[in-house]
Protein backbone atom coordinates (compact mmCIF):
# COMPACT_ATOMS: atom_id res chain seq x y z
CA UNK A 1 0.00 0.00 0.00
CA UNK A 2 1.30 3.46 -0.89
CA UNK A 3 1.93 6.10 1.71
CA UNK A 4 -0.88 8.26 0.34
CA UNK A 5 -3.39 5.47 0.68
CA UNK A 6 -2.33 4.82 4.30
CA UNK A 7 -2.71 8.46 5.23
CA UNK A 8 -6.15 8.52 3.55
CA UNK A 9 -7.24 5.44 5.52
CA UNK A 10 -6.11 6.97 8.79
CA UNK A 11 -8.01 10.18 8.06
CA UNK A 12 -11.16 8.21 7.24
CA UNK A 13 -10.79 6.21 10.47
CA UNK A 14 -10.39 9.39 12.47
CA UNK A 15 -13.54 10.83 10.93
CA UNK A 16 -15.58 7.69 11.66
CA UNK A 17 -14.21 7.46 15.22
CA UNK A 18 -14.99 11.09 15.89
CA UNK A 19 -18.54 10.65 14.65
CA UNK A 20 -19.03 7.60 16.83
CA UNK A 21 -17.62 9.41 19.85
CA UNK A 22 -19.90 12.37 19.22
CA UNK A 23 -22.92 10.08 18.92
CA UNK A 24 -22.02 8.27 22.17
CA UNK A 25 -21.55 11.57 23.97
CA UNK A 26 -24.93 12.75 22.76
CA UNK A 27 -26.54 9.49 23.96
CA UNK A 28 -25.00 9.82 27.41
CA UNK A 29 -26.45 13.34 27.78
CA UNK A 30 -30.04 12.28 26.92
CA UNK A 31 -32.53 12.04 29.85
CA UNK A 32 -33.80 8.51 30.52
CA UNK A 33 -37.61 8.49 30.74
CA UNK A 34 -40.58 6.14 30.73
CA UNK A 35 -42.91 6.40 27.79
CA UNK A 36 -46.39 5.38 26.77
CA UNK A 37 -48.24 5.08 23.51
CA UNK A 38 -51.36 6.93 22.43
CA UNK A 39 -53.81 4.30 21.19
CA UNK A 40 -57.45 3.63 20.54
CA UNK A 41 -58.91 1.48 23.33
CA UNK A 42 -61.87 0.97 25.61
CA UNK A 43 -61.97 3.56 28.40
CA UNK A 44 -63.64 2.46 31.63
CA UNK A 45 -64.48 5.23 34.09
CA UNK A 46 -63.94 3.75 37.56
CA UNK A 47 -64.67 4.92 41.12
CA UNK A 48 -62.69 3.04 43.75
CA UNK A 49 -63.00 2.92 47.53
CA UNK A 50 -61.86 0.92 50.55
CA UNK A 51 -64.17 -1.03 52.82
CA UNK A 52 -64.72 -4.16 54.88
CA UNK A 53 -66.92 -7.25 55.09
CA UNK A 54 -69.93 -7.54 57.41
CA UNK A 55 -72.84 -9.96 57.75
CA UNK A 56 -75.79 -9.42 55.42
CA UNK A 57 -78.09 -11.30 57.83
CA UNK A 58 -77.50 -11.13 61.57
CA UNK A 59 -80.07 -12.21 64.16
CA UNK A 60 -79.52 -11.35 67.81
CA UNK A 61 -80.60 -14.08 70.24
CA UNK A 62 -82.20 -12.89 73.49
CA UNK A 63 -83.04 -14.89 76.64
CA UNK A 64 -86.77 -15.11 77.54
CA UNK A 65 -86.25 -13.56 80.98
CA UNK A 66 -83.57 -12.44 83.41
CA UNK A 67 -81.57 -15.22 85.02
CA UNK A 68 -78.40 -17.29 84.91
CA UNK A 69 -76.93 -19.58 82.27
CA UNK A 70 -76.21 -23.09 83.53
CA UNK A 71 -74.60 -24.28 80.30
CA UNK A 72 -73.34 -23.00 76.94
CA UNK A 73 -73.30 -25.74 74.30
CA UNK A 74 -71.28 -24.00 71.55
CA UNK A 75 -68.09 -22.01 71.18
CA UNK A 76 -67.71 -18.56 69.68
CA UNK A 77 -67.63 -18.98 65.88
CA UNK A 78 -69.17 -22.47 65.74
CA UNK A 79 -71.55 -23.28 62.85
CA UNK A 80 -75.15 -23.92 63.95
CA UNK A 81 -78.42 -24.91 62.32
CA UNK A 82 -81.81 -23.41 63.07
CA UNK A 83 -83.14 -25.04 66.26
CA UNK A 84 -79.74 -26.05 67.68
CA UNK A 85 -79.47 -25.40 71.43
CA UNK A 86 -76.96 -22.62 72.06
CA UNK A 87 -77.33 -22.33 75.85
CA UNK A 88 -79.60 -23.38 78.72
CA UNK A 89 -80.86 -21.13 81.53
CA UNK A 90 -81.34 -22.02 85.19
CA UNK A 91 -84.96 -23.24 85.34
CA UNK A 92 -85.42 -23.18 89.13
CA UNK A 93 -86.70 -19.55 89.31
CA UNK A 94 -88.82 -20.16 86.21
CA UNK A 95 -90.41 -23.23 87.76
CA UNK A 96 -91.24 -21.21 90.88
CA UNK A 97 -92.80 -18.52 88.73
CA UNK A 98 -94.89 -21.10 86.87
CA UNK A 99 -96.00 -22.76 90.12
CA UNK A 100 -97.16 -19.42 91.48
CA UNK A 101 -98.97 -18.60 88.25
CA UNK A 102 -100.70 -21.98 88.27
CA UNK A 103 -101.69 -21.47 91.91
CA UNK A 104 -103.09 -18.05 91.07
CA UNK A 105 -105.04 -19.53 88.17
CA UNK A 106 -106.41 -22.34 90.32
CA UNK A 107 -107.42 -19.78 92.93
CA UNK A 108 -109.21 -17.68 90.33
CA UNK A 109 -111.10 -20.73 89.03
CA UNK A 110 -112.04 -21.75 92.56
CA UNK A 111 -113.27 -18.25 93.28
CA UNK A 112 -115.53 -18.30 90.22
CA UNK A 113 -116.98 -21.65 91.25
CA UNK A 114 -117.70 -20.22 94.66
CA UNK A 115 -119.39 -17.03 93.52
CA UNK A 116 -121.62 -18.92 91.08
CA UNK A 117 -123.38 -20.39 94.13
CA UNK A 118 -124.02 -17.12 95.91
CA UNK A 119 -123.60 -13.39 95.52
CA UNK A 120 -120.61 -11.93 97.36
CA UNK A 121 -121.25 -10.48 100.77
CA UNK A 122 -119.42 -8.65 103.54
CA UNK A 123 -117.68 -11.85 104.66
CA UNK A 124 -116.27 -12.40 101.17
CA UNK A 125 -114.91 -8.86 100.98
CA UNK A 126 -113.36 -9.19 104.45
CA UNK A 127 -111.63 -12.42 103.41
CA UNK A 128 -110.34 -10.74 100.26
CA UNK A 129 -109.01 -7.82 102.33
CA UNK A 130 -107.14 -10.24 104.57
CA UNK A 131 -105.58 -11.80 101.50
CA UNK A 132 -104.56 -8.33 100.27
CA UNK A 133 -102.91 -7.54 103.62
CA UNK A 134 -100.90 -10.78 103.61
CA UNK A 135 -99.88 -10.30 99.94
CA UNK A 136 -98.74 -6.70 100.60
CA UNK A 137 -96.62 -7.83 103.55
CA UNK A 138 -94.98 -10.45 101.34
CA UNK A 139 -94.30 -7.80 98.68
CA UNK A 140 -92.72 -5.37 101.15
CA UNK A 141 -90.35 -8.11 102.29
CA UNK A 142 -89.45 -9.06 98.72
CA UNK A 143 -88.96 -5.39 97.75
CA UNK A 144 -86.60 -4.80 100.66
CA UNK A 145 -84.62 -7.88 99.67
CA UNK A 146 -84.35 -6.64 96.07
CA UNK A 147 -83.12 -3.21 97.22
CA UNK A 148 -80.52 -4.94 99.36
CA UNK A 149 -79.37 -7.02 96.40
CA UNK A 150 -79.05 -3.91 94.22
CA UNK A 151 -76.95 -2.28 96.92
CA UNK A 152 -74.52 -5.19 96.68
CA UNK A 153 -75.71 -7.05 99.75
CA UNK A 154 -75.62 -10.31 97.80
CA UNK A 155 -77.08 -13.18 99.82
CA UNK A 156 -79.95 -12.35 102.22
CA UNK A 157 -79.10 -11.52 105.81
CA UNK A 158 -80.29 -13.38 108.86
CA UNK A 159 -82.89 -10.68 109.48
CA UNK A 160 -84.22 -11.15 105.92
CA UNK A 161 -84.57 -14.88 106.51
CA UNK A 162 -86.20 -14.23 109.88
CA UNK A 163 -88.69 -11.81 108.32
CA UNK A 164 -89.56 -14.31 105.61
CA UNK A 165 -89.96 -17.04 108.22
CA UNK A 166 -92.22 -14.72 110.21
CA UNK A 167 -94.29 -14.12 107.07
CA UNK A 168 -94.58 -17.89 106.60
CA UNK A 169 -95.62 -18.31 110.23
CA UNK A 170 -98.21 -15.55 109.91
CA UNK A 171 -99.58 -17.01 106.69
CA UNK A 172 -99.64 -20.47 108.31
CA UNK A 173 -101.59 -19.06 111.28
CA UNK A 174 -104.13 -17.41 108.96
CA UNK A 175 -104.45 -20.62 106.95
CA UNK A 176 -104.88 -22.80 110.07
CA UNK A 177 -107.55 -20.45 111.39
CA UNK A 178 -109.34 -20.44 108.03
CA UNK A 179 -109.29 -24.26 107.86
CA UNK A 180 -110.51 -24.57 111.43
CA UNK A 181 -113.32 -22.07 110.83
CA UNK A 182 -114.40 -23.85 107.65
CA UNK A 183 -114.29 -27.34 109.26
CA UNK A 184 -116.16 -26.19 112.35
CA UNK A 185 -118.88 -24.45 110.37
CA UNK A 186 -119.22 -27.24 107.82
CA UNK A 187 -119.43 -30.04 110.41
CA UNK A 188 -121.42 -28.34 113.17
CA UNK A 189 -123.68 -25.94 111.25
CA UNK A 190 -123.91 -26.65 107.56
CA UNK A 191 -124.15 -30.47 107.46
CA UNK A 192 -126.69 -30.81 110.31
CA UNK A 193 -128.98 -28.20 108.68
CA UNK A 194 -132.04 -29.74 106.95
CA UNK A 195 -132.32 -29.58 103.16
CA UNK A 196 -133.06 -27.49 101.32
CA UNK A 197 -130.65 -25.36 103.29
CA UNK A 198 -131.16 -21.69 103.93
CA UNK A 199 -129.35 -19.43 101.33
CA UNK A 200 -127.54 -17.67 104.16
CA UNK A 201 -125.87 -20.96 105.08
CA UNK A 202 -124.69 -21.36 101.47
CA UNK A 203 -123.34 -17.81 101.44
CA UNK A 204 -121.43 -18.32 104.67
CA UNK A 205 -119.96 -21.58 103.40
CA UNK A 206 -118.79 -19.88 100.18
CA UNK A 207 -117.13 -17.09 102.16
CA UNK A 208 -115.32 -19.58 104.41
CA UNK A 209 -114.23 -21.61 101.37
CA UNK A 210 -112.84 -18.50 99.68
CA UNK A 211 -111.02 -17.45 102.84
CA UNK A 212 -109.47 -20.91 103.19
CA UNK A 213 -108.31 -21.06 99.55
CA UNK A 214 -106.91 -17.52 99.60
CA UNK A 215 -105.06 -18.29 102.83
CA UNK A 216 -103.60 -21.40 101.17
CA UNK A 217 -102.40 -19.36 98.19
CA UNK A 218 -100.83 -16.74 100.48
CA UNK A 219 -99.12 -19.46 102.50
CA UNK A 220 -97.66 -20.95 99.29
CA UNK A 221 -96.38 -17.52 98.23
CA UNK A 222 -94.73 -16.93 101.61
CA UNK A 223 -93.13 -20.39 101.55
CA UNK A 224 -91.82 -19.85 98.03
CA UNK A 225 -90.38 -16.44 99.03
CA UNK A 226 -88.58 -18.10 101.94
CA UNK A 227 -87.30 -20.87 99.65
CA UNK A 228 -86.06 -18.29 97.14
CA UNK A 229 -84.15 -16.47 99.90
CA UNK A 230 -82.54 -19.69 101.07
CA UNK A 231 -81.51 -20.51 97.49
CA UNK A 232 -79.95 -17.12 96.74
CA UNK A 233 -76.16 -17.13 96.50
CA UNK A 234 -73.49 -14.90 94.93
CA UNK A 235 -74.29 -13.25 91.63
CA UNK A 236 -77.79 -14.78 91.48
CA UNK A 237 -78.97 -12.55 94.33
CA UNK A 238 -80.14 -9.63 92.23
CA UNK A 239 -81.88 -11.72 89.57
CA UNK A 240 -83.58 -13.99 92.11
CA UNK A 241 -84.59 -11.07 94.32
CA UNK A 242 -86.12 -9.26 91.36
CA UNK A 243 -88.10 -12.35 90.33
CA UNK A 244 -89.32 -12.80 93.92
CA UNK A 245 -90.30 -9.12 94.17
CA UNK A 246 -92.14 -9.14 90.84
CA UNK A 247 -93.97 -12.31 91.73
CA UNK A 248 -94.94 -10.98 95.15
CA UNK A 249 -96.21 -7.77 93.59
CA UNK A 250 -98.17 -9.75 91.00
CA UNK A 251 -99.74 -11.77 93.83
CA UNK A 252 -100.61 -8.52 95.61
CA UNK A 253 -102.20 -7.08 92.47
CA UNK A 254 -104.18 -10.28 91.99
CA UNK A 255 -105.43 -10.17 95.57
CA UNK A 256 -106.23 -6.47 95.22
CA UNK A 257 -108.08 -7.12 91.97
CA UNK A 258 -110.11 -9.86 93.59
CA UNK A 259 -111.00 -7.63 96.54
CA UNK A 260 -112.06 -4.74 94.33
CA UNK A 261 -114.04 -7.03 92.06
CA UNK A 262 -115.88 -8.51 95.02
CA UNK A 263 -116.52 -5.09 96.51
CA UNK A 264 -118.02 -3.80 93.26
CA UNK A 265 -120.07 -6.90 92.51
CA UNK A 266 -123.67 -6.29 93.54
CA UNK A 267 -125.09 -9.43 92.00
CA UNK A 268 -124.09 -12.95 91.04
CA UNK A 269 -123.81 -11.83 87.42
CA UNK A 270 -121.41 -9.02 88.27
CA UNK A 271 -119.35 -11.27 90.51
CA UNK A 272 -119.07 -13.89 87.80
CA UNK A 273 -117.91 -11.28 85.28
CA UNK A 274 -115.28 -10.10 87.75
CA UNK A 275 -114.00 -13.61 88.41
CA UNK A 276 -113.97 -14.36 84.68
CA UNK A 277 -111.69 -11.37 84.18
CA UNK A 278 -109.48 -12.63 87.00
CA UNK A 279 -109.35 -16.09 85.43
CA UNK A 280 -108.39 -14.60 82.06
CA UNK A 281 -105.60 -12.53 83.59
CA UNK A 282 -104.34 -15.51 85.62
CA UNK A 283 -104.47 -17.71 82.52
CA UNK A 284 -102.35 -15.23 80.55
CA UNK A 285 -99.84 -15.07 83.40
CA UNK A 286 -99.74 -18.86 83.58
CA UNK A 287 -99.28 -19.23 79.82
CA UNK A 288 -96.53 -16.61 79.85
CA UNK A 289 -94.72 -18.40 82.68
CA UNK A 290 -95.09 -21.72 80.87
CA UNK A 291 -93.78 -20.28 77.59
CA UNK A 292 -90.85 -18.69 79.42
CA UNK A 293 -89.96 -22.01 80.99
CA UNK A 294 -90.13 -23.73 77.60
CA UNK A 295 -87.72 -21.13 76.22
CA UNK A 296 -85.13 -21.84 78.91
CA UNK A 297 -83.26 -23.57 76.09
CA UNK A 298 -81.89 -20.73 73.91
CA UNK A 299 -81.84 -21.97 70.31
CA UNK A 300 -80.41 -20.73 67.01
CA UNK A 301 -83.08 -18.92 64.94
CA UNK A 302 -81.33 -19.47 61.57
CA UNK A 303 -78.51 -21.47 60.01
CA UNK A 304 -75.16 -19.73 60.33
CA UNK A 305 -72.29 -19.07 62.71
CA UNK A 306 -72.85 -18.17 66.37
CA UNK A 307 -71.09 -15.12 67.79
CA UNK A 308 -70.73 -14.33 71.50
CA UNK A 309 -71.61 -10.82 72.69
CA UNK A 310 -70.44 -9.44 76.03
CA UNK A 311 -72.58 -9.93 79.13
CA UNK A 312 -72.36 -9.33 82.88
CA UNK A 313 -70.05 -11.68 84.67
CA UNK A 314 -72.74 -12.50 87.23
CA UNK A 315 -71.29 -10.17 89.90
CA UNK A 316 -72.89 -6.77 90.47
CA UNK A 317 -70.47 -4.16 89.16
CA UNK A 318 -68.08 -6.86 87.94
CA UNK A 319 -66.26 -7.09 84.61
CA UNK A 320 -68.02 -7.61 81.30
CA UNK A 321 -67.19 -11.00 79.80
CA UNK A 322 -68.28 -13.46 77.14
CA UNK A 323 -71.32 -15.58 78.11
CA UNK A 324 -70.62 -18.83 79.91
CA UNK A 325 -72.02 -21.00 82.71
CA UNK A 326 -73.01 -18.75 85.61
CA UNK A 327 -73.32 -15.61 83.45
CA UNK A 328 -76.18 -13.29 84.27
CA UNK A 329 -78.39 -12.54 81.23
CA UNK A 330 -81.37 -10.34 80.57
CA UNK A 331 -83.89 -9.77 77.75
CA UNK A 332 -82.46 -6.23 77.51
CA UNK A 333 -79.24 -7.52 75.87
CA UNK A 334 -78.54 -10.37 73.44
CA UNK A 335 -75.74 -12.65 74.72
CA UNK A 336 -75.53 -14.37 71.32
CA UNK A 337 -75.99 -13.59 67.64
CA UNK A 338 -76.21 -15.86 64.62
CA UNK A 339 -74.92 -14.63 61.25
CA UNK A 340 -75.35 -16.24 57.84
CA UNK A 341 -72.02 -16.38 56.03
CA UNK A 342 -73.25 -17.64 52.64
CA UNK A 343 -74.07 -14.10 51.57
CA UNK A 344 -72.05 -11.20 53.00
CA UNK A 345 -72.03 -7.44 52.63
CA UNK A 346 -69.00 -5.39 51.61
CA UNK A 347 -69.41 -1.79 52.77
CA UNK A 348 -67.17 0.89 51.27
CA UNK A 349 -66.93 4.63 51.88
CA UNK A 350 -67.02 6.64 48.65
CA UNK A 351 -65.87 10.25 48.61
CA UNK A 352 -68.61 12.85 48.35
CA UNK A 353 -67.09 14.10 45.07
CA UNK A 354 -67.73 10.69 43.46
CA UNK A 355 -70.92 9.44 45.11
CA UNK A 356 -73.25 11.47 42.86
CA UNK A 357 -71.95 9.44 39.90
CA UNK A 358 -72.82 6.12 41.54
CA UNK A 359 -76.20 4.43 41.30
CA UNK A 360 -77.62 1.08 42.38
CA UNK A 361 -77.15 -1.74 39.89
CA UNK A 362 -73.77 -0.53 38.60
CA UNK A 363 -71.32 -3.40 38.15
CA UNK A 364 -68.34 -3.58 40.48
CA UNK A 365 -65.44 -5.79 41.51
CA UNK A 366 -64.34 -6.41 45.11
CA UNK A 367 -60.84 -7.50 46.19
CA UNK A 368 -60.00 -8.53 49.77
CA UNK A 369 -56.57 -8.04 51.35
CA UNK A 370 -56.69 -11.49 52.96
CA UNK A 371 -57.53 -13.28 49.69
CA UNK A 372 -55.02 -12.02 47.10
CA UNK A 373 -55.88 -12.88 43.52
CA UNK A 374 -59.57 -13.55 44.25
CA UNK A 375 -62.12 -11.28 42.60
CA UNK A 376 -65.77 -10.94 43.57
CA UNK A 377 -68.01 -9.71 40.76
CA UNK A 378 -70.94 -7.78 42.21
CA UNK A 379 -72.99 -4.62 41.80
CA UNK A 380 -74.02 -1.63 43.89
CA UNK A 381 -76.81 -2.84 46.20
CA UNK A 382 -77.40 0.35 48.20
CA UNK A 383 -76.17 3.94 48.29
CA UNK A 384 -76.27 5.45 51.76
CA UNK A 385 -78.10 8.73 52.20
CA UNK A 386 -76.32 9.74 55.41
CA UNK A 387 -72.70 10.87 55.25
CA UNK A 388 -69.94 9.56 57.50
CA UNK A 389 -66.66 11.12 58.57
CA UNK A 390 -63.55 9.38 57.27
CA UNK A 391 -60.47 8.78 59.49
CA UNK A 392 -58.72 11.62 57.67
CA UNK A 393 -61.54 14.06 58.34
CA UNK A 394 -63.18 13.90 54.92
CA UNK A 395 -66.82 13.34 54.07
CA UNK A 396 -67.91 10.07 52.47
CA UNK A 397 -71.03 8.01 51.88
CA UNK A 398 -71.41 4.27 52.56
CA UNK A 399 -72.07 1.93 49.63
CA UNK A 400 -73.09 -1.70 50.07
CA UNK A 401 -72.26 -4.65 47.81
CA UNK A 402 -73.36 -8.28 48.14
CA UNK A 403 -70.62 -10.90 47.82
CA UNK A 404 -71.19 -14.64 47.73
CA UNK A 405 -69.06 -16.59 50.17
CA UNK A 406 -67.89 -19.82 48.58
CA UNK A 407 -65.95 -22.69 50.09
CA UNK A 408 -62.96 -21.71 47.96
CA UNK A 409 -63.04 -18.08 49.08
CA UNK A 410 -63.74 -18.57 52.80
CA UNK A 411 -64.49 -14.89 53.44
CA UNK A 412 -64.47 -13.90 57.12
CA UNK A 413 -66.28 -11.08 58.86
CA UNK A 414 -64.25 -7.89 59.17
CA UNK A 415 -61.91 -8.57 56.22
CA UNK A 416 -60.66 -5.34 54.63
CA UNK A 417 -60.43 -4.71 50.92
CA UNK A 418 -61.29 -2.40 48.04
CA UNK A 419 -63.92 -2.08 45.34
CA UNK A 420 -63.94 -0.66 41.84
CA UNK A 421 -67.28 0.56 40.48
CA UNK A 422 -67.69 0.79 36.72
CA UNK A 423 -69.36 4.18 36.22
CA UNK A 424 -69.12 4.39 32.43
CA UNK A 425 -67.51 2.55 29.53
CA UNK A 426 -66.39 4.45 26.42
CA UNK A 427 -65.63 2.17 23.46
CA UNK A 428 -62.71 2.71 21.03
CA UNK A 429 -61.56 6.17 22.03
CA UNK A 430 -58.10 7.74 21.74
CA UNK A 431 -56.40 7.52 25.13
CA UNK A 432 -52.98 7.84 26.74
CA UNK A 433 -51.44 7.14 30.19
CA UNK A 434 -52.60 9.74 32.71
CA UNK A 435 -49.01 10.13 34.02
CA UNK A 436 -48.12 12.00 30.82
CA UNK A 437 -50.70 14.75 31.38
CA UNK A 438 -49.54 18.22 32.49
CA UNK A 439 -51.64 21.28 33.29
CA UNK A 440 -50.95 24.95 32.68
CA UNK A 441 -53.68 27.37 33.62
CA UNK A 442 -56.87 25.97 32.13
CA UNK A 443 -55.06 24.03 29.40
CA UNK A 444 -53.25 20.71 29.14
CA UNK A 445 -50.09 19.58 27.35
CA UNK A 446 -47.76 16.60 27.00
CA UNK A 447 -44.24 15.88 25.75
CA UNK A 448 -44.18 13.80 22.59
CA UNK A 449 -41.00 11.85 21.77
CA UNK A 450 -39.89 12.84 18.24
CA UNK A 451 -36.62 11.30 17.03
CA UNK A 452 -35.09 11.28 20.53
CA UNK A 453 -36.32 14.77 21.39
CA UNK A 454 -39.19 15.74 23.72
CA UNK A 455 -41.57 18.10 21.91
CA UNK A 456 -44.25 19.96 23.84
CA UNK A 457 -47.77 19.45 22.40
CA UNK A 458 -50.94 21.23 23.51
CA UNK A 459 -53.90 18.83 23.76
CA UNK A 460 -57.59 18.78 24.64
CA UNK A 461 -58.71 16.05 27.05
CA UNK A 462 -62.04 14.40 27.86
CA UNK A 463 -62.94 11.76 30.42
CA UNK A 464 -60.37 10.38 32.83
CA UNK A 465 -59.86 7.19 34.82
CA UNK A 466 -57.26 6.43 37.43
CA UNK A 467 -54.83 5.24 34.71
CA UNK A 468 -55.96 6.72 31.37
CA UNK A 469 -57.11 10.04 29.94
CA UNK A 470 -59.17 10.53 26.79
CA UNK A 471 -57.45 12.64 24.09
CA UNK A 472 -59.94 14.79 22.17
CA UNK A 473 -57.37 16.62 20.02
CA UNK A 474 -53.64 17.33 19.67
CA UNK A 475 -52.36 13.75 19.34
CA UNK A 476 -52.76 10.80 17.01
CA UNK A 477 -52.74 7.07 17.50
CA UNK A 478 -49.16 5.79 17.64
CA UNK A 479 -47.67 8.92 19.21
CA UNK A 480 -45.26 8.20 22.07
CA UNK A 481 -45.53 10.43 25.15
CA UNK A 482 -43.20 10.83 28.14
CA UNK A 483 -44.71 9.44 31.39
CA UNK A 484 -41.88 10.03 33.90
CA UNK A 485 -39.62 12.94 34.91
CA UNK A 486 -42.01 15.24 33.03
CA UNK A 487 -41.20 18.05 35.45
CA UNK A 488 -37.57 18.02 34.27
CA UNK A 489 -38.38 18.43 30.59
CA UNK A 490 -38.34 21.42 28.31
CA UNK A 491 -39.34 21.61 24.70
CA UNK A 492 -36.37 20.14 22.81
CA UNK A 493 -34.84 18.12 25.66
CA UNK A 494 -33.09 15.01 24.39
CA UNK A 495 -34.58 11.86 25.88
CA UNK A 496 -33.98 8.12 25.77
CA UNK A 497 -36.60 5.51 26.63
CA UNK A 498 -35.62 3.22 29.49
Amino acid sequence: MSKGKVIGALVALAVVGGAAAAFALAGRSALEVDTGEVARQELAVIVSAAGSVSAAERVDVYPPTAGLLVSVNVSDGDPVSAGDVIAVMDVAPLEVQLAQAEAAYAGAVAQREAVTKSAPGATDVAAAQAAVNVAWTAYEIADAQYDAALAGAGAPSASDIAAAEAAVAAAQSVYDAAVAAYDSYYNTVYLPAPEPRDPSLETALVALTLAREQAAANLLTAQQNLAALNAMTGGAATASAKIARDQAYAAYLAALSQREALARASSVTGAIAATDAAIEAAERARDLASATLEKAEIVAPIDGVVLFNTVSGGILGGPVVKPGPGSSVSPAAAPFAVVALESLTFTAQVDEADVTRVDTGMSATVWLDGLPGVEFATEVARVGRQSVLTPTGGTAFPLEFTIDNTADADVLLGMNGSVEIRIETVGSTLAMPIEALLEEGTGHYVYVVDDGVARRAEITVGRMTETLVEVVSGLEAGDVVVTSSVGNLDDGTRVRAK
